[in-house]
């Protein structure tokens, strides 16, 4: 988002995503993701999966 220069609003609205769902993969460590919404946020932004994700080892 930052690249792009959109807002959480705009990228919400733009893909056609709830704000509440973009704010809640920016803000905190999420369980589950719909591969559909991944593929959005791809196709939206225009980058690949490895582009949206930081994997962390878990403790």
């Amino acid at each position: 988002m930052q690249e792009k220069q959109i807002t959480r609003q705009q990228l919400a609205n733009q893909a056609g995503l709830r704000p509440s769902t973009v704010s809640d993969l920016c803000n905190r460590p999420v369980q589950r993701i719909y591969l559909s919404t991944i593929a959005t946020l791809c196709e939206t932004l225009d980058v690949s999966v490895s582009d949206l994700f930081v994997i962390e080892p878990a403790d």
